[in-house]
């Protein structure tokens, strides 16, 4: 079986630093033949005689058309490899790729995504679609250039709102991995009762989602929609809020499960106040610790004005 990597990131994301790192260093290409398509032609360009000392085979592709079962089935013939590196154009279109057919004997086995994190937030903002293609497939994510100044929970958020199970490594301007454990969260969190402002909803959620234990036995209050009622939990529903992952038409939830005997009286999508006292229990399905908010007060509020979640 051929094994067949994709790599994605826009220009200048760190692509073609990551793939000859990968192929130069360690024992990844050891008695491999290696196939490396090269779809765009980064600042680094590649050593094809380095390339061919670890038994190599190079190739650009310049045309996104390129892209089908045809040409990697002659690729397929005249080179013969073990495994394949693609390193896509950060232009193109990524569902195209996902959606191709491929040889029989070659199968996608991860797909790995760099982003430049001092750009991250201007194309977040303008290219949120093209954001998106990169990182709804991805295994892994590399955010790299971090400074010190930079709230990686930014990052971290926008990205787990659009792909909530992929690995997330933060890579600091000196080349040095962060592990984002001391990020400041814009909320007290040693205080015994939080009240959550609305532009906080998502950081929240988030952080409670990664650490249930920061928030066990504290007081909060959030505003969101009620969703609908929990399938399993008596009295049991989620209330949360929407962030937009692509466009107003692909949003992802954001939210909590919460305990109420009041909410079988609540429409979907109206909007409720919630406090009360989080517990953290184990969720067989999830195979991990979640957070429980035990609601002591329920009210319906006026839609927020900004109904969509933010991590800024």
């Amino acid at each position: 079986m051929t094994r067949l990597y994709l790599f994605t990131g826009f220009l200048d994301s760190g692509k073609s630093s990551f793939i000859n790192d990968t192929l130069t260093n360690g024992d990844f290409c050891d008695g491999e033949k290696t196939l490396l398509l090269v779809c765009e032609e980064g600042e680094i360009e590649y050593d094809q005689e380095e390339l061919e000392s670890y038994n190599i085979d190079l190739v650009y592709i310049d045309d996104e058309e390129m892209i089908n079962y045809d040409y990697f089935e002659q690729l397929k013939n005249k080179y013969d490899p073990t495994q394949v590196l693609i390193e896509y154009n950060g232009m193109w279109n990524v569902n195209r790729m996902m959606a191709c057919s491929l040889p029989d004997d070659w199968s996608l086995v991860q797909v790995l995504t760099t982003i430049n994190a001092e750009t991250f937030a201007l194309y977040i903002q303008n290219m949120r679609s093209l954001v998106y293609q990169h990182a709804v497939h991805t295994d892994l994510l590399i955010f790299n250039r971090i400074n010190k100044s930079q709230k990686k929970s930014f990052l971290r958020n926008n990205i787990k709102a659009i792909n909530s199970s992929c690995q997330i490594i933060y890579e600091m301007d000196d080349g040095s991995i962060d592990t984002m454990e001391d990020e400041e969260l814009p909320f007290d969190i040693t205080s015994s009762t939080l009240d959550i402002l609305d532009h906080d909803f998502g950081l929240f959620c988030m952080d409670a989602l990664t650490h249930p234990e920061r928030y066990h036995h504290k007081t909060v209050t959030l505003r969101g929609k009620f969703i609908g009622k929990d399938k399993v939990i008596k009295d049991g529903f989620i209330m949360g809020r929407e962030a937009m992952v692509c466009c107003e038409d692909d949003t992802s939830l954001v939210g909590m499960v919460c305990i109420h005997n009041a909410c079988h009286q609540l429409i979907p999508n109206e909007w409720i106040q919630v406090t009360g006292l989080i517990e953290v229990t184990y969720d067989e399905e999830v195979n991990s610790d979640i957070c429980i908010l035990y609601v002591d007060e329920l009210k319906v509020i006026p839609p927020l004005e900004n109904e969509y979640v933010t991590f800024d």
